[in-house]
């Protein structure tokens, strides 16, 4: 991979690794912070829910801030409020965690649409699936090494250390951005009102195009799917296979693993070797089928066994961003990269703003998992089967009517 290309592909990577290491982080010491703060630890689905709905309305919004600002500054600032989110975490009180979910949300919001508007520009439409694929694994990279280290770290220092830990990480990677803003934020329009600020703008976008549109709803079930398996699964490993919380946190991490593993290979098959869009509807079948699997697991079961269950469901569950956001950058209308990305990441983080916390729900209501598992399965099918079939209307329809 050329210098032109690799540079700031491992920026974003390094950028979404660490903002999803700080989600993640907070998924694996759930069940050492839920007593610390006075809440039931299955709350997680909220804190969840608060991060993305900061995400959709921060992400809608960040077009006019990418503009001004630059795509790169943007990243930067997404890193300080990353860092600044855990360390709030670290205060230990029900408020601090609403306000670390906030500042959080504010870090993950904007990043889609800025690395879109980056890598667009040195990924050929051709390549452009594996470039942002190998983008994306920075979601269960930054899992797989919360997985790995976090519960070595509470052990080490509490988890009130693991946090600050990763706070300091963003850090790093924000300082570590500033060589690349000189070539990518020379674009940028410094006299870019503000005001221009609008939610509502790429939605339109997204809404106006068939295409964009089914793509969408098909986020917002895969979103929705994933996020909920990533958010209950250490603490359903702790809880109903009785597992301890480091050999929960290496299953998690194989679960990431998979998923680096997914992203990668779908991005370098996809569009090469098989369209996007069936590669994209097996993927939720498969996930489907396998998040019902691992309703029925029991303690019984061999590490062994559960990892490389793990590792599979990671690959389809988490594998499937990367071809999805080259997918949407390449059926964008023109010009409208960063608007097209940000209006389909409102309706995706809307999967995630609303099912886990279903899942906690139904968790409580129960006392089980296995009525949550089966409801996210049953989402992600139904939006598989819908890009096998019913997707070709979409796009009949936008070839009808390109506008």
């Amino acid at each position: 991979m050329r210098a032109r290309v690799a540079f700031p592909t491992l920026g974003m990577l390094a950028v979404l690794t660490t903002a999803s290491m700080g989600t993640f982080t907070v998924a694996v010491v759930a069940p050492e912070v839920g007593p610390a703060i006075g809440v039931d630890p299955t709350y997680i689905g909220v804190y969840s829910s608060i991060v993305f709905v900061l995400a959709m309305f921060s992400g809608a919004g960040s077009g006019a801030f990418i503009t001004r600002y630059g795509a790169i500054r943007v990243c930067q600032v997404s890193m300080l409020f990353a860092a600044v989110s855990m360390a709030v975490m670290a205060l230990a009180s029900p408020v601090a965690a609403i306000l670390s979910a906030a500042l959080l949300g504010m870090a993950h919001g904007p990043f889609n649409p800025a690395s879109a508007q980056i890598l667009v520009k040195v990924a050929s439409p051709r390549w452009r699936p594996l470039i942002f694929s190998i983008k994306q694994t920075g979601v269960p990279l930054g899992g797989a090494l919360a997985g790995a280290l976090i519960p070595l770290l509470v052990i080490a220092v509490g988890w009130r250390g693991a946090v600050l830990a990763v706070s300091a990480i963003g850090l790093v990677v924000l300082m570590l951005l500033q060589p690349l803003r000189r070539i990518f934020d020379s674009d940028r329009k410094h006299g870019q009102p503000l005001s221009r600020i609008s939610i509502a703008a790429p939605l339109r976008v997204v809404f106006a195009q068939p295409a964009l549109r089914g793509l969408a709803l098909v986020a917002f079930a895969y979103a929705g799917c994933q996020s909920s398996v990533g958010a209950f699964y250490v603490l359903y490993l702790v809880q109903d296979a009785s597992m301890p919380l480091v050999q929960a946190g290496l299953a998690f991490a194989f679960l990431q693993t998979g998923g680096v593993f997914g992203r990668i290979s779908w991005g370098a098959v996809a569009g090469r070797f098989v369209s996007s869009r069936k590669l994209l509807a097996l993927l939720g079948i498969t996930t489907a089928v396998l998040v019902a699997g691992t309703a029925a697991l029991t303690s019984d079961w061999s590490f062994g066994v559960i990892s490389i269950l793990g590792f599979i469901l990671g690959a389809s569950s988490f594998g499937w961003n990367g071809v999805f956001l080259a997918e949407i950058a390449t059926r964008a209308p023109e010009g409208k990269i960063s608007e097209a990305t940000g209006g389909v990441q409102f309706v995706m983080f809307g999967g995630v703003v609303v099912m886990p916390p279903m899942f906690g729900a139904l968790v409580s209501a129960t006392q089980s998992y296995t009525a949550a598992f089966f409801i996210v399965a049953a989402a992600a099918l139904l939006a598989g089967v819908y890009l096998a079939t019913g997707f070709t209307h979409a796009l009949q329809a936008a070839r009808k009517d390109p506008s």
